[in-house]
């Protein structure tokens, strides 16, 4: 009889530091969600984005570049275009903002 209190007591014991492993694997499945979470909001992937930029010069130089050639564009069919309801001028306004955006960035590029 000794045997079988003896091999429940064991089992017993094992059965606990199962659990106790299970639930210690389980909080940490429970932080890594949170982290991933974290991780994935709008606002932290745009500050890793930045610090990006910060780190490495020619890519802080390149989006400098498009950010002036496409606000070069975008300013001259707001200026010469406006707004308008005609499909000929909307057409010819986007027409004019790609050339302008394209030789800004030429320009640019150049330098």
């Amino acid at each position: 009889m000794a045997s079988y209190k003896d091999q429940n007591t064991a089992l017993d014991e094992a059965i606990a530091r199962l659990e106790m492993k299970r639930d210690m694997k389980f909080e940490e499945l429970k932080d890594q969600i949170d982290i991933t979470f974290q991780s994935m909001k709008p606002i932290n992937i745009l500050n890793g984005t930045l610090e990006d930029l910060k780190n490495f010069p020619e890519v802080k130089s390149n989006a400098l570049q498009l950010i002036t050639s496409l606000a070069g564009g975008y300013l001259s069919k707001k200026l010469l275009v406006g707004k308008s309801s005609s499909f000929f001028k909307k057409v010819l306004g986007y027409l004019l903002q790609y050339g302008v955006t394209n030789f800004i960035s030429k320009k640019v590029n150049t330098n």
